[in-house]
This record gives C-alpha cells, sequence and structure tokens, in this order.
C-alpha cells in the first residue's frame, strides 16, 4: 500500500535551522518547500503585517494550501516559528498545529511534526547570520533571548520527532527526518 500525502510541519524558536533543515529535506526527500516566508511575503504584500486581516489571509492560506496539496497528492514541508508572541501564543500555536492535522487527514494525509531545538546560545550566534536579514527574519540576539524566553520547551506532542540542530548538521537532521516519513 502506498504511503499517504505527508505534510512535514517543521517548527521551534528563531534562529533553530527550521529552513536550512527543511532546504536539506526537500533535496532528500522531493517534497515540496512551503516555508513560512513564502506566505509571510505573499499576504504582506496586501495587508500591514500582523494587523487581523493579515493573520486571518494568512491563518487560511496555510491551512488551504497543507489541505489541497494532501487532497492532490502532494508532500509538503512547512516551517513554522513556535514562539508566537502574542498573548496565549503557545495555545494559538497548538490550536493552529492541530488544525493543520485535522485538515491535511480530512484530505487523505498524514502530518509528521517535528520540533527543532538547540541551546539559547547557539541561537543568539546564529541569528546574526546575514542570510537571515534577506527574509526578513528576526536577527538581534536580544530579541531571540525575549522570545525564547516564552517558549514552552516541551514538543507539541508526545510523538514528535525532536531533532538538536546544535549537534546534527542540517543533511543529517534532514535525514532523520526522511527515515521517519519512511516508516
Amino acid at each position: 500500500m502506498a504511503r499517504p500525502p505527508t505534510l512535514v510541519y517543521i517548527y521551534g524558536p528563531p534562529a533553530v535551522g527550521k529552513l536550512t533543515v527543511a532546504t536539506e529535506l526537500e533535496e532528500q526527500t522531493g517534497f515540496r518547500l512551503f516555508h513560512n516566508h513564502l506566505s509571510i511575503d505573499a499576504v504582506k504584500a496586501v495587508f500591514e503585517f500582523k494587523s487581523p486581516p493579515f493573520k486571518e489571509v494568512i491563518h487560511r492560506l496555510r491551512l488551504d494550501v497543507f489541505e489541497t496539496a494532501a487532497r492532490h497528492k502532494i508532500d509538503l514541508i512547512f516551517t513554522n516559528n513556535s514562539v508566537w508572541d502574542v498573548p496565549d501564543g503557545r495555545y494559538l500555536f497548538a490550536e493552529f498545529a492541530e488544525e493543520a492535522r485535522l485538515r491535511v487527514r480530512a484530505a487523505g494525509g498524514e502530518v509528521l511534526f517535528v520540533q527543532l531545538v538547540a541551546p539559547l546560545e547557539v541561537l543568539e550566534q546564529r541569528v546574526v547570520a546575514t542570510s537571515r536579514h534577506e527574509l526578513g527574519k528576526i536577527v538581534r540576539p536580544a530579541r531571540v533571548r525575549e522570545l525564547v524566553a516564552q517558549l514552552v520547551p516541551e514538543p507539541l506532542h508526545s510523538g514528535d520527532v525532536v531533532i538538536d540542530t546544535s549537534v546534527l548538521r542540517p543533511a543529517d537532521a534532514a535525514s532523520a527526518i526522511a527515515v521517519r516519513i519512511a516508516t
């Protein structure tokens, strides 16, 4: 029996390597990469960043892409910051992830949640990389410290794949995820 279409949902704090690992995973698996900055940039072109209409449209856009990809048997990788800097951020983050799971499953797919982690010192070193500026990512160590202070370190679900990107190279982290997809 063929494996159902899969959404690999990679989450973690800023500078943990979500996009880097996702890009490696895309190369290793042929899955399509729909990282969070693609949707942010598309919606930001029309609506003010973080405004109510921005939040409404980005939420719907992401879920529609996940569901439509699953329905058309397209394997997908998505990256998402796990520190939502709003009241009840962890709850809203978890609620969105669960909604993604339900929509993908209803369309015949499965979701593999992957949490990337790294010590704060590593995140502070990585956040200043010039490549982060190009995508409008967080680039200040002080901001990363603020966000990580709000972080709930536990994975969303007990079965999530957890990878420490301070000890694994991006290609090795992607390989660990690819092995889980195949099982």
